[in-house]
């Protein structure tokens, strides 16, 4: 399969990808610390959303990475039930 991109456009865009982890925490840790101005007041509520957006994509991968037709395996539903009651117990009573 030969790909329509560049082979200079697919470098330049796995530099910015890699970068979005970096830039990530250097923005997170400039809201922590106050130096972005005085948004920090938000930083949970922007972490919800970022952790909601990781767990959507990867529980989104996982269930559909080896089913036909988008149909849900129980056995990783369970897995993926198990997994979040593991972390709010360990939230809760930690």
């Amino acid at each position: 399969m030969t790909s329509h991109f560049s082979a200079r456009r697919i470098v330049i865009s796995l530099i910015i990808f890699s970068l979005m982890s970096p830039l990530g925490y250097l923005l997170s840790y400039g809201i922590k610390v106050n130096e972005l101005g005085d948004i920090n007041q938000y930083f949970d509520r922007i972490m919800a959303v970022v952790i909601g957006i990781f767990l959507h994509i990867s529980t989104t991968i996982l269930f559909e990475s080896s089913n036909k037709d988008h149909q849900y395996n129980r056995k990783k539903l369970i897995a993926v039930l198990l997994g979040v009651a593991v972390s709010l117990a360990n939230f809760l009573f930690h």
